[in-house]
C-alpha cells in the first residue's frame, strides 16, 4: 500500500492483515509508561552497575499503516547503560539470557553483531505484549567512544483513542 499524501491511513479492514494483529486502543501516556517500566526491568535484569541514559520512551508513527502519525503509533525507547565496566558486559548478557525468558521474553537472536567488532547482541520478543528489544553490548567501539550497552525497546502498533492529536502526544 502506498501512503503518499497527508493523512493516509490503512483502512481498518487492512490493518489486521498488514500487521498480523489488531492494534489495541490505548492512550499514548499509558503505552509510554509501560515501555519505560519494561526498560527499567531490563536494567535490573542486566545485574551490573552502570548509569542508564535518561531518555524517556516516546510515541512515533506506526509507519506500516500510518506513516503520517494520525491514528496509529508505536512507542520507541532507545537508551544506553553508560559508565558500566566493559568487563561486566559478558555478565550482563549472560544474566539477560537466563532472565529474559523468566520475564516473558522469547530470545530470537543471541550472537555476534554483523560488524567488524562482532560485539554480542540479543534480540527478543515479549510473548504476551508483542514488544521487541535489541540489546547490544558494545565492548569495542571506534575512536574515543566508550563501551556501553545499547538497548532499543519498541512496542507493537497501538491505535490512539478517538480525538487524540498524536502531533501533541
Amino acid at each position: 500500500m502506498k501512503n503518499t499524501g497527508p493523512g493516509r491511513v490503512a483502512k481498518p479492514s487492512k490493518v489486521r492483515k498488514m500487521l498480523g494483529y489488531t492494534p489495541e486502543v490505548r492512550k499514548v501516556s499509558q503505552a509510554e509508561d509501560e515501555v519505560n517500566r519494561m526498560s527499567s526491568r531490563l536494567v535490573d535484569a542486566m545485574g551490573i552497575p552502570g548509569t542508564p541514559s535518561h531518555i524517556p520512551a516516546a510515541a512515533g508513527p506506526c509507519s506500516a499503516i500510518d506513516p503520517d502519525f494520525t491514528t496509529y503509533y508505536i512507542v520507541d525507547h532507545p537508551w544506553a547503560l553508560w559508565r558500566a565496566d566493559a568487563d561486566d558486559f559478558d555478565t550482563a548478557m549472560e544474566n539477560l539470557r537466563s532472565r529474559l525468558p523468566e520475564m516473558g521474553w522469547r530470545i530470537t537472536k543471541d550472537g555476534p553483531m554483523n560488524s567488524m567488532a562482532r560485539n554480542p547482541e540479543i534480540t527478543a520478543v515479549h510473548t504476551a505484549s508483542g514488544h521487541r528489544v535489541a540489546i547490544e553490548a558494545l565492548k569495542t567501539r571506534s575512536g574515543d567512544l566508550k563501551p556501553q550497552i545499547d538497548v532499543t525497546l519498541v512496542s507493537p502498533c497501538y491505535q490512539a483513542p478517538e480525538g487524540t492529536d498524536l502531533s501533541r502526544a
